[in-house]
């Protein structure tokens, strides 16, 4: 029983800490491109986003029970990067929608009959990744809609932010899924 729990105890650190870990790298990034970048990069999109991956594998691996690692993890992250005084609730209401969109989108493909989860099964990246972009298309919405990104944009116009948000989400899939990949092929073959 103790060691099941220091188990659970290490995923969730070990989850929480990637997650705290991308949101960072991520913010990094896109700070390096705006100074190197002569202040030609002034918008706050990332063009890679790194959080989107961890959570749409953290929920892969996890499921449902995802949620108790990712989202303390986002919140702290965002705290981090945006003040306390950024923190709004309608900050919080956004950030929520966009990672729970992930397990719904999860939940969406099983009933439609395909389990990207497939417990026991090789793992399908192809339908990981239809699932993350599924996902990403359902958190955008929130972010576009009330999102402090958009503000007082005409609806139309708010068309470019959520597929540069979704293309970043599936680039941050995709460069996560490859991590994962190389990760544990090298613990495999090393």
């Amino acid at each position: 029983m103790l060691r099941d729990l220091r188990q659970v105890a290490l995923h969730f650190c070990i989850a929480s800490g990637l997650m705290v870990l991308a949101f960072l790298l991520c913010q990094g990034l896109h700070d390096l491109s705006r100074i190197f970048g002569n202040g030609a990069m002034q918008s706050r999109m990332h063009a890679v986003f790194l959080p989107f991956g961890v959570t749409v594998l953290m929920v892969w691996v996890y499921g449902w029970v995802a949620m108790l690692m990712v989202l303390p993890a986002a919140i702290l992250s965002t705290g981090m990067i945006v003040g306390l005084e950024g923190m709004t609730a309608l900050l919080l209401v956004v950030l929520v929608a966009k990672v729970l969109a992930v397990p719904v989108a999860f939940a969406l493909f099983r009933v439609l009959g395909m389990d990207a989860r497939g417990e026991g099964q090789d793992a399908n990246w192809k339908a990981i990744l239809l699932v993350g972009l599924a996902g990403s298309l359902i958190g955008n919405v929130p972010r576009v809609l009330i999102g402090p990104c958009c503000g007082e944009m005409p609806m139309l116009a708010r068309a470019e932010p959520f597929l540069k948000a979704a293309a970043a989400d599936m680039a941050g899939l995709v460069l996560v899924l490859l991590a994962a990949m190389t990760f544990f092929r090298v613990l495999r073959h090393g």
